[in-house]
This record gives structure tokens, C-alpha cells and sequence, in this order.
């Protein structure tokens, strides 16, 4: 084999390398969003029951995930009036606050979030593709 097919194989292979990479990265790993770590960035789909509807969110954890009891929750539905007139709504245990690709800052139930899947890049990465893509 000629050292000029040698080299476009190497060159055709790490190209394919890293464009399933990048995938992969945006993709992610499944994930549980109550295990989340700090500076992990995440992609999910959450359902808002006030409104039925889901939407796919992309965030990034910047606190660790906060676990409620249950008296903590008892006391949370007793003292607050964010949504009290609304029967669907329930707390759960786990509580994620994390910052969007806007900037927002969010709490998330982590019992909510279905489809879950973590970068394996880490949030820089993931950040500049979505900066890109915007």
C-alpha cells in the first residue's frame, strides 16, 4: 500500500473519529438529573404540568442538587403560594439549579426530567456548539 492511500485512511479515520465525538458530545450519555455534579451540562425534556406541554431544555448545573425530605416538602406546599391553587402541582425530592444557554437561572425537579443525557465533554465544549448553533 502506497504511503499516499496510507495516509488518506489515517486522515478519513480521524475524521470520523471526531465528527462521531461531537455527536456523541452533544448527545451525551443517559444521565439522572439527581445525580447531577456541578459544571456538568445537561439535556433534558421537562414537563411544566400548569401547561401540559414539555420542552426540551439545555442547561448546566451550578449548585449542587439540592435533596428535600419530606417534612421539607410538607412545609414548602404549607408556607408557599408559587402555584398552591394548582392541584396537578407536587414538589419532589430532588431540586437542580441550573443556568441556561440564555443565561436564565432555573430550579428544576430532577423527578420532572425525562430523556436526560449528560455531555461527555464537559460544559466549554458543549457551550461553543451551542453558541455556534445560535
Amino acid at each position: 500500500m502506497s504511503n499516499d492511500v496510507l495516509m488518506g485512511l489515517i486522515a478519513a479515520g480521524v475524521a470520523i473519529l471526531a465528527i462521531a465525538g461531537f455527536v456523541s458530545g452533544l448527545l451525551g450519555v443517559h444521565a439522572n438529573l439527581a445525580h447531577a455534579k456541578v459544571g456538568e451540562v445537561y439535556n433534558f425534556e421537562y414537563e411544566q404540568p400548569l401547561h401540559g406541554e414539555r420542552k426540551r431544555i439545555l442547561a448546566e448545573v451550578i449548585e449542587p442538587v439540592h435533596t428535600l425530605d419530606e417534612l421539607s416538602i410538607r412545609r414548602l406546599n404549607a408556607r408557599s403560594r408559587y402555584r398552591s391553587n394548582d392541584p396537578i402541582f407536587q414538589r419532589s425530592k430532588h431540586l437542580v439549579t441550573c443556568k441556561m444557554a440564555s443565561g436564565e437561572v432555573r430550579n428544576f425537579y430532577a423527578e420532572r426530567a425525562t430523556k436526560v443525557r449528560r455531555s461527555i465533554f464537559g460544559n466549554k465544549a458543549l457551550r461553543h456548539a451551542v453558541a455556534a448553533m445560535l
